[in-house]
């Protein structure tokens, strides 16, 4: 009887731990989802605001205007499956990557980026918390 107790303890233990990794997961995807969208979204609705920020070296390879508009896309699509957790711990290491290559490739614009760099950590910390279940 008593370790019945115990193991239902645990149990109730492991579903409390799970829940709140589950709302920690949530929280962290949505906030990238949110930043990826804004940023994506706002580059298609104003693109003059953003290019900018494409660093000079892209213009040699492709237009700066058609890669701004690929990267938007590409952002907005990071977005939804972040928000729809699919693949979460696949899109959290291209989360990192992306912020990691925006951060860097502007860090002379850091004043301006240095809010990437905690978007960035929250990246981390969703490959951390997704990594046991990398089939998301």
């Amino acid at each position: 009887m008593e370790s019945e107790i115990i193991w239902k303890m645990k149990k109730s233990k492991r579903g409390k731990e799970q829940s709140k990794n589950i709302l920690i997961s949530f929280l962290l995807r949505a906030g990238l989802a949110i930043a990826f969208f804004y940023a994506g979204i706002s580059s298609f609705l104003a693109p003059t605001n953003w290019i900018g920020f494409v660093p000079n070296f892209i213009g040699a390879i492709i237009s700066k205007e058609i890669f701004l508009m690929s990267f938007s896309g590409y952002q907005i699509l990071l977005g939804i499956g972040l928000l729809f957790d699919y693949k979460t711990f696949m899109l959290s290491i291209l989360s990192s990557v992306t912020l990691f290559l925006i951060v860097s490739g502007n860090i002379m614009s850091l004043e301006l980026l240095f809010r990437d760099v905690a978007i960035l950590f929250m990246a981390l910390a969703l490959i951390s918390l997704s990594y046991k279940s990398k089939n998301k």
